[in-house]
């Protein structure tokens, strides 16, 4: 050839630019200098779409365990007491025994736990709620005054309670349109309601109106 090369040389090189001798499968076949590279290559990818859904996941547990809390109570549970300076309106509450039997049923009796704090004043209690969600402790604190019937207990039972707001159980409770005139729960209020109005956003098709 004019340049000096044969043919059988340049297909040499060809061959060795291509193929390691070191990069040999079982039979003793050669493999592409990049196949290695290529293989890392995938392996990264499945790592990241195992984070991707594992954190996914991460996120529909998240959510689920959100929507259990905030669930609207049977209205057996629900118990009213007149407003002060409000006329004849009614709040309406929940006990701490019903806060307690919630985060049992949906985190479980080992992954929540109460502290109970006295203010300096000594007429206030605080109450810190932490539940652990995901492996992280989540805490969110409230407090309450000394109450009318059994001013500690009573103080303590409503600071949990209040506590539990801030994780959303009995939170619909503060909304005055949960309840009408003749202590009637919304349908969004009642824990059937709410279920159809999840389900709906889950999937539109399957409920039409909400109300």
């Amino acid at each position: 050839m004019a340049n000096g090369h044969s043919a059988e040389a340049i297909e040499a090189t060809t061959d060795r630019d291509l193929f390691s001798p070191d990069l040999r499968g079982p039979d003793g076949i050669r493999a592409p200098l990049n196949a290695g590279w290529e293989q890392q290559e995938l392996n990264e990818k499945q790592r990241q779409e195992e984070e991707w859904q594992k954190e996914d996941e991460a996120e529909m547990m998240i959510d689920a365990i959100s929507q259990a809390l905030k669930r609207p109570f049977h209205i057996s549970e629900v118990l009213t007491r007149p407003s002060k300076g409000q006329g004849s309106k009614l709040l309406h509450y929940i006990d701490a025994r019903s806060v307690m039997k919630r985060l049992d049923d949906v985190v479980g009796m080992a992954n929540w736990q109460t502290k109970i704090i006295e203010t300096a004043s000594g007429t206030r209690v605080l109450c810190e709620l932490s539940v652990k969600i995901e492996g992280e402790w989540i805490t969110k604190t409230d407090g309450s005054g000394d109450t009318d019937f059994e001013k500690e207990k009573g103080a303590i039972s409503r600071a949990l309670c209040r506590a539990a707001t801030h994780f959303g159980i009995g939170r619909y409770l503060y909304n005055p349109a949960a309840f009408d005139r003749n202590n009637t729960p919304a349908t969004w209020a009642t824990p059937e309601g709410y279920d159809k109005m999840v389900a709906a956003r889950a999937d539109p098709t399957m409920y039409s109106h909400i109300e």
